[in-house]
């Protein structure tokens, strides 16, 4: 091999792992794509979407961000399942979520239009109700039958479309479920947290991951080193997030908070989708 050969062909392969190094970067530290494996944010993605995430934005998350992140009840973030929410609340934040939506430090951010919520419609009503979700091209989800009703979940446009066709009678027996109201604090690194028994049941896990596995609890109360406290400094931040069909989801509302160096980024474009109109399209 000639000299000159040589040295091209060590620019070359020189050139390949230069490549080769930034993908990997790129993939790790910047960006990556992800494909959506569950329905918990429908209709915001759908299962088998896939998306990109921003890993860069993890460290200036923004509320009401799509977020792609480990479960915190599962040590070893290798095999921890990759669960997607929508992170509602910051460290810090006060939080209470009723049916109306999600009242932060006081202001009241209103439920998504996409998201998803349970509504129960009596028996007098069934066939109407079905030549209307026909008649609209809404899919039956997460249905639930019983001789004097039927349960199914809609997000809130699909009932302001569906009462739009309903007569009165038939709209007096279709009715949306209502979910349990709940008030909380958002744990914020360094800050002494205060706990009653909403907060220990929320802060089980982080405090027991922060705690090296000193923490007991007994009757809804923290026990650190055997004796009894009601109060808890945080090492790192943490974030509240739930999902869009907020009746198949896995997320806050049953692992908790989730800290910081659980979250690998937000999620912000949908790059691939069964639906042609969903592709190529930014998440919010």
């Amino acid at each position: 091999m000639s000299a000159n050969r040589h040295i091209q062909w060590m620019k070359t392969v020189a050139l390949c792992v230069a490549v080769l190094l930034a993908v990997v970067c790129v993939r790790k530290y910047c960006a990556g794509s992800y494909r959506i494996s569950t329905s918990s944010m429908e209709n915001t993605l759908h299962e088998g979407d896939y998306v990109l995430v921003n890993k860069m934005h993890k460290d200036n998350l923004r509320r009401n961000e799509v977020i792609l992140f480990f479960s915190p009840l599962i040590k070893d973030s290798y095999n921890a399942p990759l669960m997607v929410s929508r992170c509602i609340a910051m460290p810090g934040d006060t939080i209470q979520v009723s049916d109306a939506g999600y009242r932060i430090n006081g202001l009241l951010y209103p439920r998504s239009p996409n998201a998803l919520s349970s509504y129960v419609v009596e028996a007098g009503a069934r066939n109407e109700f079905g030549d209307v979700l026909r008649k609209l091209n809404i899919p039956l989800r997460d249905v639930k039958e019983t001789s004097s009703d039927i349960t199914v979940s809609l997000s809130f446009f699909e009932e302001y479309r569906i009462r739009e066709e309903l007569a009165e009678p038939a709209n007096r027996r279709f009715n949306r479920e209502e979910t349990g109201d709940y008030r909380l604090i958002v744990p914020r690194k360094g800050e002494i947290y205060r706990l009653d028994e909403s907060s220990v049941t929320a802060c089980r896990e982080a405090i027991r991951a922060e705690s090296g596995g000193k923490a007991e609890f007994r009757n809804r109360k923290l026990f650190l080193d055997g004796k009894e406290t009601n109060k808890f400094r945080f090492r790192q931040d943490y974030y509240w997030a739930l999902s869009d069909n907020i009746n198949e989801a896995i997320d806050s509302r049953r692992v908790g908070f989730i800290p910081a160096g659980n979250i690998i980024g937000n999620v912000w474009f949908c790059w691939y989708s069964k639906d042609r109109e969903r592709a190529f399209k930014r998440i919010y």
